[in-house]
């Protein structure tokens, strides 16, 4: 175990400050009257640095922190807590010196932004009046504390071991205790809410299982019945029967056992969405997501930068899709063709400013027709939906 440093607090450089100057004067004067007064300031100069190392040494050998967040994970704006837990392990013995946290709130920062500041050496000890007062737990039983974290915007967010502070009585020297472990926080954005038609779960039903030839699903599922034709839906399922007998286009629908994966396409190109529209992107994704794997039907999320990820309709699934869109950021293609091509039958979430820069030609809800396959970001087949 490495000895404390022990350090000056600002007080104790005053201390110091004090005792040069009285003793000084005493020198340079000649007045013997002042040597009692800088006897009285050098005693605590003299033993504080010692009583702080003894002290420093037993709050490291008998205590420990553990940590763990209340919620697990949060939406951006709500309230989270880290519960810091302080266990005194020795059963018996002399009590722990008072110990002290520096304040967090300026030390979270967003997980993989690099160590800087981490570890920053510190010159002087934090004064004891600037300090988070810890709980003092007695031999052989654990105190708690809450940490509040910072939850104003999304991320992945973690707080790095942070030494607590030990002094002497009079608060002229510090040294650091035992260190918290590390700590992290998931963010995750707040689900907006989209016009459930157009994300994919069943409309409304017309006619009987029926209406429709038996064995048509081709192992999607059990057949309901049909419903209208939704731009995007896939042409296999185009029901001709009620073309002729309604004049309008309508489709297979299939119940959510053995149904497909739901395609669902984040427009992630950096430079052509403001920063708040891409927040409620990534909201309307997660939203759609939850909606979509609670009716027990997968997710296959990607993005037109090329990342791909499978939601499966479990909470696992959900937590994995909180986790995934609270870090989700634009991305810069290197040229405008290296952004993937959506497939026909997904679902693309984008902004208006993202909408104007996608290629033009997305099928309105008129009859469907082909794709010629030569439209620059593949949305002349699929889905647009912008929020």
């Amino acid at each position: 175990m490495r000895p404390p440093a022990v350090r000056p607090t600002t007080r104790g450089v005053a201390a110091l400050a004090a005792f040069v100057l009285v003793a000084g004067a005493a020198v340079v004067t000649g007045t013997p009257e002042l040597v009692p007064l800088a006897v009285v300031i050098g005693v605590p100069l003299v033993v504080g640095p010692w009583v702080t190392h003894r002290r420093a040494r037993r709050s490291v050998a008998s205590a420990v922190f553990h940590a763990h967040r209340e919620p697990g994970a949060v939406e951006a704006g709500a309230e989270m807590q880290v519960r810091l837990s302080l266990t005194h392990r020795p059963t018996h013995g002399p009590d722990l010196p008072p110990l002290g946290l520096a304040p967090v709130g300026g030390q979270w920062r967003a997980r993989g932004a690099g160590t800087e500041g981490a570890s920053r050496h510190h010159r002087l000890a934090p004064s004891v009046p600037s300090l988070l007062v810890l709980p003092h737990p007695v031999p052989g039983t654990t105190a708690t504390c809450g940490l509040a974290v910072p939850t104003g915007r999304r991320g992945v967010f973690e707080l790095p071991p942070q030494p607590s502070w030990v002094h002497d009585p009079i608060g002229l020297f510090g040294a650091p205790g035992p260190v918290t472990p590390l700590v992290i926080a998931v963010v995750h954005p707040v689900p907006t809410p989209l016009d459930r038609p157009m994300i994919g779960p069943p409309a409304p039903v017309v006619g009987g299982a029926s209406a429709v030839h038996a064995g048509a699903g081709d192992g999607q599922g059990e057949l309901e019945g049909i419903r209208p034709y939704v731009a995007g839906d896939r042409l296999s399922l185009l029901h001709w029967p009620a073309k002729a007998r309604y004049g309008t286009w309508f489709v297979r629908q299939f119940g959510v056992d053995g149904a497909a994966a739901l395609s669902l396409v984040v427009d992630d190109r950096a430079g052509v969405h403001r920063r708040v529209d891409f927040d409620r992107l990534v909201g309307a994704a997660l939203w759609a997501v939850i909606e979509t794997t609670h009716g027990a039907r997968a997710v296959r999320l990607s993005t037109l930068s090329g990342r791909t990820y499978s939601f499966e309709p479990t909470e696992r699934g959900r937590a994995d899709a909180r986790l995934v869109l609270a870090t989700m950021q634009p991305v810069a293609a290197r040229a405008p063709a290296r952004f993937a091509a959506p497939a026909a039958d997904a679902v693309v979430l984008t902004t208006a400013t993202g909408a104007a820069r996608l290629t033009p030609g997305s099928p309105g809800p008129g009859p469907p027709g082909g794709s010629d396959g030569r439209g620059g970001a593949g949305v002349r087949t699929a889905r647009v939906v912008v929020v």
